[in-house]
């Protein structure tokens, strides 16, 4: 297995920038919880993980332009795999294939793991929610 993308192994701008824009428009969050990417912040953060399986890495047409894509299939226990008789299918998904997508070990017929967490600065999910992608694994 190869860790293609850690954040708790990069600089610090990424979370600067993000406490700076919630501290200006929701200065109440940060009463109640750790400056995002801090000690405390990773130590009391639940990540979500989902699994899937590389489906397509390189060159694709989509409405007639041609992008570099890698396809994944979601391979979540919730989703019973990819759908079986039981379980509900969940779509590939495409993802841009840059920065650390760019690692050699990335392959159709691989399968990865992602770890990541959704921070909400009003409470709920809705058009203020961050995704925040944090390690991604392949093997």
């Amino acid at each position: 297995m190869s860790i293609i993308f850690d954040l708790r192994n990069e600089s610090s701008e990424w979370a600067d920038e993000i406490n700076s824009d919630i501290e200006n428009n929701f200065p109440d969050y940060f009463k109640t919880n750790p400056l995002i990417g801090s000690t405390e912040w990773w130590d009391s953060s639940e990540f979500d993980l989902s699994n899937g399986r590389i489906q397509h890495v390189g060159p694709m047409v989509e409405d007639g332009e041609l992008i570099d894509i890698i396809s994944i299939e979601p391979l979540d226990e919730d989703f019973n795999n990819s759908g079986g008789s039981q379980g509900v299918g969940q779509p590939e998904y495409m993802i841009d294939q840059e920065d650390f997508w760019l690692n050699e070990c990335v392959a159709v017929d691989k399968l990865m793991e992602s770890e990541s967490i959704t921070i909400l600065p009003t409470g709920e999910l809705d058009e203020h929610s961050i995704y925040i992608e944090t390690k991604v694994r392949v093997w």
